[in-house]
């Protein structure tokens, strides 16, 4: 077992590799592992670290795609082998005695951390960054507090590993190292610190943290600071007077911390206000547009609450929609926006703003392009407003596009997920008396738009299949004439269907579709809608270029896509491939 072993992340940084790895390996403790994790760098960085490899067998190199600091040093974690761990920034460096005058002096106190001297070297002055004035002990997560100064940087320390062995960074953010560090003080719970041990930290005018001007940088640094007062009042832990968030401003300026604030005019300070700072961020998600984009917009409603846990999500939509925007998963509140009623025209925007309850809105996200929603964002003093691209063919699928809205205000990673639908328990399926008691497949197969729709003989041929050859019944659903009409014209088909046209709400239609086997759907609301039911869907499209735009991703979706020349048969056997594939699954 290694003495220590040293997490290096590493990232674009062919200019310091050379400093920083040359102060460890020429440490006057041997007994060291070196670890350095290449997150994603498209410099040189991955071949200057290699020749280092070659030459010192201490040397560990991972590779990973760029998935920021946090989990680089995670990564570090999962292998380290020694008894104490020290991280490293790839651009700082250390005196050669460093690592040793840290360990002995933890062995020889029996204590879990020591902290060195720490310089910061900027703009090529030095000062201290930490500075202890003699070799001294403390006990328990106050005292250190205090004899740190309430400074939470992860370096100029080594750490007892068996004490951290479970801690880990928070991923896919900046300034993830205040936390972890608190964390760490907390379990180790005992400290020396070491004056003649230094540390020399280099604050690069070009690091990503020094981005500080874009949102996304400066909305991590808050919800990093807010987590470590929350962390420190519930573990009984004095931080002090800790700082929330800075306003700068051309005269005067406010400090937010979380049980007040202080405004200064000319850098003087006036008064200070008794005022907590508000941690919950109103989101109003945008969508005026069809059934399945409003679906769509599910997946963005996962990733806010999962980026912003208190936040409080708002969906305006029209009111054909409102109760698809209202049980999808995350929706906190529903708001309609009656276009075509009594907020149409000028003066209905302004009715609809006047009434608008939610005044103090941190981002809305406009995911259909619409002039009128952003003027309501806008009027509605939105601090951040983001719109839709408005392509006719986008290259992005739309539930991705959606998504990457969100991408300009956090750091945090964004994932596709999958749609959610929390369809009402209490239900009343009006339909449920004309609904078979038996195993059924929902078939639907007009929309709008005629040239969509499925060619009468093909469904024809599809429900006898579905009738002789899997022994269930067909559900039809649809809506409107043109439905009516194609559900006539089936009938004279002579194929057996239990015909739900016009017959349902949307959420009766929904219980509908819970309860099937399958779902086959031209129609994209009503396929999406099956995609948030965890149904499995056989989606069809008579029109390729829709595809990129509505085609279900079938890595996330119990989902089968079929865009062109198909048959009747193929359509069966993609669904029989649905439904044995969902038996199996739920079966494991």
């Amino acid at each position: 077992m290694p003495k220590v072993s040293v997490i290096i992340p590493v990232y674009n940084a062919e200019a310091y590799i050379d400093r920083c790895l040359s102060s460890l390996i020429n440490q006057t403790l041997k007994d060291i592992e070196i670890i350095c994790i290449n997150d994603g760098s498209v410099d040189n960085s991955e071949k200057i670290l290699e020749k280092y490899s070659q030459k010192d067998f201490r040397i560990k190199i991972i590779n990973q795609t760029n998935q920021k600091q946090g989990a680089a040093r995670n990564k570090g974690l999962d292998i380290a082998q020694g008894e104490f761990i020290a991280f490293v920034d790839i651009d700082d460096w250390v005196d050669e005695d460093y690592l040793e005058l840290l360990y002995n002096a933890a062995q020889k106190y029996n204590v879990n951390i020591a902290v060195s001297t720490a310089t910061r070297d900027y703009k090529n002055k030095i000062k201290y960054h930490y500075k202890p004035e003699s070799e001294d002990t403390y006990f328990g997560a106050n005292d250190i507090i205090k004899a740190l100064k309430n400074n939470l940087i992860t370096h100029s320390k080594i750490y007892r590993f068996e004490c951290i062995k479970n801690l880990r960074y928070e991923e896919q953010v900046l300034y993830e190292d205040g936390l972890y560090t608190l964390q760490a003080i907390d379990t180790c719970n005992s400290m020396v610190t070491v004056p003649k041990a230094h540390y020399h930290y280099f604050s690069n005018p070009t690091s990503t943290v020094k981005q500080r001007r874009k949102i996304r940088n400066e909305i991590d640094k808050i919800s990093t600071n807010l987590q470590i007062i929350n962390y420190a009042k519930e573990h009984n832990i004095n931080m002090g007077n800790w700082l929330v968030l800075k306003e700068d401003h051309i005269l005067w300026k406010i400090k937010h911390y979380f049980d007040y604030r202080e405004i200064y005019l000319f850098g003087i300070k006036i008064f200070k206000q008794k005022k907590s700072y508000n941690n919950e961020k109103t989101f109003v998600v945008y969508n005026t547009a069809c059934f399945g984009d409003v679906l769509l917009c599910n997946s963005l409603c996962q990733n806010i609450k999962k980026a912003f846990p208190n936040s409080k999500i708002v969906f305006v939509a029209t009111p054909a929609f409102a109760d698809v925007a209202k049980y999808q998963a995350c929706v906190d509140d529903v708001v309609v926006f009656d276009k075509k009623g009594k907020h149409k025209g000028t003066l209905g925007i302004l009715k609809f703003i006047k009434d608008f309850k939610y005044k103090n809105i941190f981002a809305s996200f406009v995911t259909y392009r619409s002039l009128k929603n952003w003027l309501i964002a806008k009027l509605s003093g939105s601090k951040i407003i983001k719109m839709g691209v408005n392509e006719k063919i986008p290259k992005t699928p739309t539930q991705v596009k959606h998504n990457l809205l969100l991408k300009e205000i956090t750091n945090k990673n964004i994932i596709n997920y999958p749609i959610r639908f929390n369809l009402p328990e209490n239900i009343q399926n009006k339909a449920k008396e004309i609904i078979p008691n038996e195993d059924y497949i929902v078939l639907c197969t007009t929309s709008k738009r005629k040239e969509k729709d499925m060619p009468i003989i093909t469904a024809a041929e599809l429900i006898n299949k579905i009738t002789k050859e899997m022994n269930c019944k067909t559900v039809f659903v649809g809506v409107g004439d043109g439905a009516i009409d194609y559900s006539s014209k089936l009938k004279e088909s002579a194929c057996e269907f239990v015909d739900l046209t016009n017959k349902t709400s949307l959420l009766e239609l929904g219980k509908v579709i819970k309860d099937a086997k399958a779902l086959i759907s031209i129609d994209t609301g009503t396929l999406h809608y099956g995609l948030s039911l965890q149904t499995p869907v056989c989606a069809i499209f008579y029109e390729p270029q829709l595809v990129t735009n509505w085609a279900p991703d079938e890595t996330i979706y119990k989902a089968k896509v079929v865009k062109s020349d198909y048959t009747a048969q193929d359509i069966f056997d993609k669904t029989q491939e649905l439904i044995q594939n969902n038996k199996e699954t739920e079966n494991v």
